[in-house]
């Protein structure tokens, strides 16, 4: 395999599917903005993670937020989020009346 389409094979799979955002968009989004191919800023996020976990996640989240593009499925994303951990929560403080309730005693 040479060079040429290795990266090339890298560039198609950091692409994704034509409209279909991999996360929240944002990516696609600046790069919509920018005139540039959506892998380039997909590639330096994925960078970015790898070295600064915390940071890079934060600013996608926040760019996630204020991009008009994305603003909605990121909304989205974390009511979602919001639902499945309180169900979780109500899931485990039942267990926990199962386990600890007056009737045990």
């Amino acid at each position: 395999m040479s060079p040429d389409s290795v990266i090339n094979e890298i560039r198609e799979s950091l692409n994704g599917r034509p409209g279909q955002p991999i996360v929240f968009g944002v990516c696609k989004a600046l790069a919509d903005k920018s005139g540039r191919q959506p892998w380039v800023f997909r590639l330096a996020a994925i960078i970015l993670a790898l070295f600064w976990t915390l940071p890079a996640v934060g600013i996608y989240i926040i760019l996630g937020f204020a991009l008009s593009e994305t603003e909605e499925r990121t909304r989205k994303f974390f009511s979602g989020l919001a639902i499945i951990s309180r169900e979780m929560l109500e899931k485990f403080a039942a267990s926990l009346r199962d386990m600890f309730g007056p009737e045990r005693a």
